[in-house]
């Protein structure tokens, strides 16, 4: 009896060593990899502008446009201890209504109108980016980004006409105009540091306190389960859908086995929310060239940049990011120097809803290349966002931002707004 009780405790003994090594072992980042297919509607609205010279001429419109859009986006996020990256393309198309004024210039005539105008929008865009990481810290940075808009409309113009012998002529017309506009935009760097996406984490977080009440779960355990709940997710396959019974049965499995805790009850309420776009944790600088191309003014812009980005994961339900950029924009005629500072929180009431507020400060200098002066701007852009996830596929997406400026410079002041209602399918 002696010997056996013995080796019950070196037994017991074991068993706990090895627990401990298991839930101590170094789990490395957190993970978090998607591929998510989003259809629906949205409406918004903004203030545009452009402009376009040559020799002859100059042409310079501001228009307040509003959109009612049926929308089609594909994206892929991965972020693993090597590569962070990510994929997306989105289309659109549908009613577009705007009104506002426009210049147009010439040696011979300068005509100026008031303006509304209703038809048809069509656009698309693809980004990527990729942060490569050669070791913990250390990445290259390459984003590229492109876009088109195919804008058909009826106009109806009202205003006045001065010919080179300043003849006044009044003018109210009606004409069917197109518009096709793209950019596109590259970027390359260096970059130190890490931001962590915190969906896993945030999730494994929220399941253990509300089903394990009153005990305290340590950063390891916490991770480890992370890194299940990301094993889990990344075997999903887009094109049969989403399992969530077998992958609800797999983490209670695990809590159960794995963890030693008692199998909690049905989870598939809290694993078929949480969907969240990336939330981080974490902070890193970097930077390098870039440049743009627009077929409007400013047409190639070229220069170099550097930015810096904090994220903190305040807890389970407060976020806390800031940035700041600035850079330098090389022009045919002009150059300014930009800079962006945010400063933003996120709230996460429960695994459904997320509200986000804050503010962008954006100063810059104009730098006149040909009287080397300066002019100085500066603008303020509040913002508040909302996301609610109504069931395990609608969404409803809401953002509101408002331009304060001191001139129409650097910043062109006004609101912006999108209301997005979409099926996600992951």
């Amino acid at each position: 009896m002696k010997n056996f009780n013995i080796e019950r405790y070196i037994f017991a003994l074991f068993l706990l060593f090895f627990s401990f090594a298991v839930s101590a072992q170094d789990i490395g980042n957190l993970s978090y990899k998607k591929k998510e297919l989003n259809s629906g509607v949205r409406f918004g609205a903004n203030n545009e502008r452009e402009e376009l010279r040559t020799d002859e001429s100059r042409s310079y419109e501001e228009l307040t446009t509003g959109v009612a859009t049926f929308q089609f986006e594909n994206r892929f996020l991965r972020f693993a201890d090597y590569i962070q990256e990510e994929l997306n393309f989105n289309f659109e198309v549908g009613p577009l209504g705007g009104f506002g004024n426009w210049v147009d210039s010439t040696f011979a005539e300068n005509r100026s109108a008031d303006h509304k105008l209703f038809g048809i929008r069509t656009s698309a865009a693809v980004d990527y980016w990729n942060r490569f990481y050669y070791n913990q810290k250390n990445y290259t940075l390459i984003q590229i980004t492109g876009w088109g808009r195919y804008d058909w409309f009826k106009q109806n113009s009202t205003g006045t006409s001065i010919d080179s012998n300043n003849v006044v002529t009044d003018f109210d017309e009606s004409s069917t105009e197109t518009k096709f506009r793209y950019g596109f935009e590259a970027k390359a760097g260096w970059g130190w540091g890490r931001l962590e996406p915190m969906n896993n984490y945030m999730l494994a977080e929220y399941i253990l306190n509300k089903y394990y009440n009153g005990r305290n779960f340590s950063d390891t355990e916490i991770r480890r389960f992370a890194a299940e709940i990301a094993s889990v997710k990344d075997k999903r396959n887009i094109k049969t859908g989403s399992k969530y019974e077998m992958e609800s049965k797999a983490i209670t499995a695990f809590l159960n086995e794995k963890m030693l805790l008692n199998a909690p009850g049905n989870i598939d309420n809290e694993w078929k929310m949480g969907e969240f776009a990336p939330r981080f944790n974490g902070s890193r600088i970097e930077g390098g060239p870039f440049f743009k191309y627009f077929n409007r003014e400013p047409d190639f812009v070229y220069g170099g940049f550097i930015q810096y980005e904090n994220a903190k994961y305040c807890n389970l339900k407060w976020n806390r990011n800031f940035s700041a950029n600035v850079s330098y924009n090389g022009y045919k005629r002009d150059d300014w120097v930009l800079a962006e500072i945010n400063i933003g929180w996120s709230y996460f009431p429960n695994l459904k809803r997320e509200f986000d507020f804050g503010a962008k400060y954006v100063p810059g200098v104009v730098i006149r290349n040909s009287s080397n002066s300066a002019d100085f701007n500066q603008g303020v852009i509040p913002y508040v966002g909302y996301f609610s996830q109504i069931n395990a596929k609608a969404r409803v997406n809401f953002s509101f931002a408002y331009r304060i400026s001191s001139d129409k410079k650097m910043l062109l002041p006004g609101p912006e707004f999108s209301l997005s209602f979409y099926r996600s399918r992951y």
